[in-house]
């Protein structure tokens, strides 16, 4: 059995960097093109791994190693979070490749350190569900003391146009989309023996059908994330990443969302998240 800390610090890399090599992806970074972003490329996304999962790691170990409440570790581990996204724009020049991973994916790494200090195995629903218990009333406060009148981030401003939570609300809620959507989704077609970058792809196609995606809502309005969800129910009826069909309206809708400048960044959060729980259950 491995040492826990170094088989999370090693899945936490091939989680990011799996999200950023599934190939082809629709508006996104992948290693044939950077979809509709300008300002990062395949490489951006390696220095910010690489400056990001030891950050990532070190949640997971204030959990192992925490004797307090599930909300006292969230107030644990946000300031590892700010320190993890000074690193990132560090390494990156400025540019948010990780954001959003550093939110989810550190509260899911110290809620896992957590179970598995009380545990010592991995069940990836309980993790889930006692990030519910880790961050709502923090959450909640967060809401709260937005000023309606001078809203200050991407989020704050969704939640004020549109009463949307975001990946705030999912962590609130224990990441719904990763316990109904991602995690089952990834379980089947990895059981069945699927090539892992057409089951990501798969998972990624899946999310976007339904999940309500922030990154297109900031960069564009509901009616564009509305246009993604059926863009995307269209291609998993034709088979979608299983078929050749498929793969070839994914480029297709790639080059359409680079004109449109759509980018489905909170679904690649939540595949990265699923492929990390998928590996997280492959530990022994």
């Amino acid at each position: 059995m491995k040492p826990v800390l170094t088989y999370i610090d090693a899945i936490a890399k091939q989680a990011l960097m799996g999200e950023v090599g599934t190939t082809p992806k629709p508006g996104l970074v992948d290693r044939f093109d950077n979809g509709a972003h300008k300002d990062m490329c395949y490489h951006t996304f390696e220095l910010s791994t690489q400056a990001v999962v030891p950050y990532l790691t070190a949640m997971a170990q204030a959990g192992l190693m925490w004797e307090g409440s599930l909300p006292g570790l969230f107030q644990e581990i946000r300031s590892i979070g700010i320190e993890a996204e000074q690193a990132m724009f560090s390494a990156t020049g400025g540019i948010n490749t990780h954001k959003g991973i550093i939110f989810s994916l550190g509260i899911i790494a110290a809620a896992a350190g957590f179970y598995y200090s009380q545990h010592k195995r991995f069940d990836s629903e309980a993790i889930l569900l006692s990030c519910r218990d880790m961050t709502y009333a923090a959450l909640e406060q967060d809401f709260v003391r937005i000023d309606p009148d001078n809203p200050k981030t991407h989020g704050e401003k969704l939640y004020i146009r549109y009463g949307c939570k975001g990946i705030r609300g999912e962590a609130q809620e224990g990441f719904p989309s990763l316990r109904t959507i991602g995690l089952p989704c990834i379980r089947r077609w990895m059981a069945a023996e699927n090539d892992s970058n057409l089951v990501y792809i798969q998972v990624l196609l899946t999310l976007m059908s339904q999940v309500e995606d922030t990154n297109i809502l900031t960069r564009s309005n509901p009616e564009t994330l509305s246009y993604v969800k059926r863009e995307a129910v269209r291609i998993l009826e034709i088979g979608g990443a299983f078929t050749p069909d498929g793969i070839s309206e994914i480029r297709e809708l790639n080059q359409d969302f680079i004109t449109r400048n759509i980018s489905p960044g909170g679904c690649a959060d939540l595949l990265a998240v699923t492929i990390f729980l998928w590996l997280l259950e492959q530990y022994e």
